[in-house]
């Protein structure tokens, strides 16, 4: 399914029917990687898979795609469907638009799941590296895949391991190269957006790898003081997929999170 939206299109999938849960990928990811999540949820749920800007089939926009902007884009996805509230599941960078949208809309947020991801704003040393990525995937998009997405994993090796990484790999390479530096751009200039979590009347849930370099435990902890009621799940020998590492555990978290909280 598609919409038109600020003269281009955003592409998305509805399944199911039931309290709305809305499943936002993360940066070079597109709606397929949360494909194996219908089967258990879509019975009860009404599940939307949106491809944000630049990503899937959804149309680029520019040269910098803010998580405002992609926040945006999902409100008139839900707009379109007549999805009044739902619940947001985002990882890593879909967190950072969930964030944006329970910010704007927060009336439309019956509760957030942030996915390998964090309110916190880059640090100056992040956004020399989304500096260096940018300038990676305008060169030799494929090279800069290969050499980013084995680091997301913590098993990288065997041939299990090897599987998980190509469907990523597979995922990402379909991706436009101006899409993906739109959302370096975006991520880069992202504001902080732990108030959010501290001022929030809905309910929350973090989930973290234990392992996840790009968004070390620390932080995850340091994060999850300022939402005292949050329920925070830490996934051991987990990088920053796991929905892939520990897909079984993921999904069963995310389904005791939605039929506690809204269904």
């Amino acid at each position: 399914m598609h919409l038109n939206f600020a003269e281009g299109e955003i592409h998305y999938k509805v399944d199911g029917q039931g309290p709305a849960i809305v499943f936002l990928h993360g940066f070079m990811e597109s709606a397929r990687i949360w494909r194996p999540f219908l089967e258990k949820l879509s019975g009860k749920f009404k599940i939307i898979r949106i491809n944000l800007p630049g990503h899937g089939k959804s149309s680029v926009y520019g040269n910098v795609h803010t998580m405002e902007f992609m926040a945006e884009s999902v409100k008139a996805v839900l707009d379109f469907e007549k999805v009044d509230s739902a619940l947001f599941v985002g990882h890593s960078m879909g967190g950072y638009v969930g964030l944006a949208f329970a910010e704007a809309f927060a009336e439309n947020v019956k509760g957030l799941v942030l996915f390998s991801s964090t309110s916190f704003e880059d640090t100056p040393e992040r956004i020399e590296d989304r500096e260096r990525a940018a300038k990676a995937a305008d060169t030799h998009k494929m090279k800069f895949i290969t050499s980013v997405i084995p680091n997301l994993f913590f098993e990288r090796t065997g041939a299990k391991a090897s599987k998980r990484i190509f469907k990523l790999v597979k995922i990402a390479a379909k991706q436009p190269k101006e899409g993906i530096i739109a959302a370096i751009k975006g991520m880069q200039i992202r504001k902080d957006r732990t108030s959010v979590l501290s001022q929030a009347k809905f309910p929350i849930l973090i989930i973290s790898g234990h392992d996840d370099f790009l968004i070390p435990l620390e932080r995850v902890q340091e994060m999850a003081k300022h939402a005292p009621t949050a329920q925070t799940i830490i996934l051991d020998h987990c990088g920053h997929v796991g929905f892939l590492e520990h897909e079984k555990e993921s999904l069963k978290a995310i389904q005791t999170f939605a039929l506690e909280k809204i269904l």
